[in-house]
């Protein structure tokens, strides 16, 4: 019941699957093969959701019991990594078309880790052997995973 429940939590909030039929059906599948470890990971991506799109609760997890109430999100954007820490990029967002391309010819790319120097007045940081200065807004694009 858990696994289901993170499942249909995750394609409706991450994914944004509107067809609540094809939610169901393939959460049906998603339980039987995710492991509890798959299903602790997906959680704390989800910041440990109480309920299922449904409105049932979600049956807390080992992760969730472990949790503190100061956890930081698993994934932020660059400009919330501390200053000094590296990071992966995990995604990307840009609001402008174009932007995305821009930043993969800088080395700006999904899996790439990145090293925070600086958040103001603009956000600078060393990807591989290049260091980038950006607005504010499109650091906010950027999205990590902290691993140092």
């Amino acid at each position: 019941m858990r696994r289901h429940r993170l499942a249909e939590a995750l394609f409706t909030t991450v994914l944004e699957v509107q067809d609540d039929q094809a939610v169901n059906r393939t959460a049906c599948v998603m339980e039987h093969i995710l492991g509890d470890g798959l299903a602790d990971s997906i959680c704390a991506f989800l910041d440990h959701p109480r309920l299922c799109p449904h409105g049932k609760p979600i049956p807390a997890g080992r992760c969730c019991r472990t949790t503190s109430t100061t956890l930081e999100p698993l994934v932020q954007p660059l400009d919330q990594l501390p200053v000094g820490r590296e990071g992966r990029i995990v995604y990307i967002a840009p609001r402008e078309p174009g932007r995305l391309l821009k930043l993969s010819h800088l080395g700006v790319v999904p899996g790439a880790t990145v090293h925070l120097q600086q958040t103001r007045p603009a956000t600078v940081f060393r990807v591989g052997e290049t260091t980038l200065a950006v607005e504010p807004e499109i650091a906010g694009e950027i999205y990590v995973k902290r691993t140092g």
